[in-house]
């Protein structure tokens, strides 16, 4: 059992969110790969799955990728018929990407797993503690909004 210590790496947030992150995902990342999917495609995936549509730009910005890296995922997803990249009426330059019907039956069943993964933290954590750290996390992200920082 980790306790509290005076290491600068144990107070340290970021350091302590990333971590977090990594230990609770490790599994289901391992799952994904067993099945072929990277966690990239996983994300793209499931971010797609609850909207009609997104940018490359916005992608860009909630997978936490570089620009270049998710119009690779992207069209390596269009080849694998996961996605279609549509080209926006008013600017042609402009792509918007949707999940296929493969895409969606794909994420699916992934979303399920994902949920399973979780499951194992609310049963150890419980359910009301990990809403509570949930509701942190989003209000963490609100505050601290990319546009925000970089004064955008």
């Amino acid at each position: 059992m980790l306790t509290q210590s005076d290491k600068f790496l144990d107070n340290l947030l970021p350091y302590l969110l990333q971590r977090a992150s990594f230990v609770i995902t490790k599994q289901f990342h391992a799952h994904l790969k067993l099945n072929g999917v990277g966690v990239s495609r996983w994300r793209l995936l499931a971010w797609l799955s609850e909207r009609e549509g997104s940018s490359i730009n916005e992608l860009t910005n909630q997978l936490m990728l570089k620009q270049p890296t998710v119009t690779r995922l992207v069209d390596n997803a269009v080849r694998d018929k996961l996605v279609l990249k549509n080209a926006d009426e008013k600017d042609g330059r402009r792509v918007f990407v949707t999940l296929t019907k493969t895409g969606k039956k794909l994420i699916a069943g992934l979303k399920q797993d994902a949920l399973d993964a979780e499951s194992w933290i609310n049963n150890n954590y419980g359910p009301k503690a990990v809403t509570h750290l949930k509701k942190n996390l989003l209000e963490i992200l609100v505050q601290f909004d990319e546009t925000k920082i970089s004064g955008k």
